[in-house]
């Protein structure tokens, strides 16, 4: 009798501790390669978005992947380029592709241009924003899939739209406020190219040249290799704690410009590197060179990171 009691107990305990393992080996890696998206691609809980231009799309696509433009994700709202859309228009777009919180998604794009290879990254951290837990991007996009010539169509896919309501994740974003209220306290990320952090540069949209004080210089590009394809694990955790230390639960913001590429290094630091208190500032350079009271700096070194 002992013994069918331990036995049961052991069975309980072991199931225990499986059933997490059981849980996860259900969600998809953060970063898939196209072989991975090549074995799933009749998964039914799969969907693909392509958020290239319609035309692109149309030339040819991954076989099943629907045309979700970035231009739905991230639009012009009070002058500012590259707006995080409101909370409505959001769901709206998640509904029109039947996307649901159980479903895979993985986000792919062009990468021929630094602008256009970051817009993946911007959708995956909206669809996260909502709730969509099991997000993934393309290792190195569509601009792989075509080299290793693997299956393209032409067929243009729409989905049964299905009403989303999201589940908003509220820390994913930051604004100028957050930054302002919070200087001293924040680890800031400038990751556009070096040249636009000291103020060699700077595009036409943003008023003034500069940086925010105190942040440390982390540009976009250094995440990938030259293919086009994220460096590994390793390198990454690298580059980030360089500039940003080891402290997994330290409070950080990435900006850029517009808010086009710094969702690449909030997306891989959250769901590859395992820091837990990361937003990205969509306002970036241009929205905070307008208010009067935001400081700007030309500094053209790095700040010395606190240990």
């Amino acid at each position: 009798m002992k013994r069918n009691i331990s036995q049961k107990l052991l069975a309980a305990v072991f199931l225990t501790l499986l059933m997490p393992a059981l849980v996860f080996a259900r969600d998809i890696p953060p970063v898939v390669s196209t072989d991975w998206l090549s074995a799933n691609l009749k998964n039914p809980k799969l969907i693909v978005l392509d958020v290239r231009s319609v035309e692109d799309y149309r030339e040819g696509h991954i076989p099943g992947a629907v045309n979700a433009f970035y231009r739905a994700w991230a639009y012009m709202k009070d002058g500012l380029f590259s707006s995080l859309p409101d909370k409505d228009d959001i769901d709206d777009t998640i509904g029109y592709f039947g996307i649901h919180f159980d479903n895979w998604v993985v986000v792919t794009g062009c990468m021929d241009t630094p602008r256009l290879s970051y817009q993946s990254a911007r959708v995956a951290c909206t669809l996260q924003y909502a709730g969509i837990a099991n997000v993934a991007l393309l290792d190195g996009g569509m601009n792989k899939w075509v080299a290793e010539k693997k299956p393209l169509s032409t067929k243009i896919e729409r989905r049964k739209a299905k009403p989303f309501l999201g589940k908003y994740v509220g820390e994913k974003f930051a604004d100028a406020d957050y930054i302002k209220n919070n200087m001293g306290k924040l680890i800031l990320l400038d990751v556009r190219e070096r040249e636009f952090f000291t103020g060699e540069k700077k595009m036409d949209c943003v008023p003034l040249r500069g940086h925010i004080p105190g942040a440390f210089n982390m540009p976009t590009s250094c995440a990938f290799n030259e293919n086009k394809t994220f460096k590994t694990k390793e390198e990454l955790a690298q580059i980030v704690e360089a500039a940003a230390g080891k402290d997994r639960n330290a409070a950080i913001v990435t900006y850029c410009d517009i808010g086009q590429c710094c969702p690449i290094w909030s997306y891989l630091m959250t769901q590859l590197l395992g820091y837990t208190n990361v937003r990205l500032y969509d306002g970036g350079m241009q929205e905070w060179m307008q208010s009067p009271d935001a400081p700007v700096t030309m500094d053209n070194n790095t700040p010395k990171k606190n240990q």
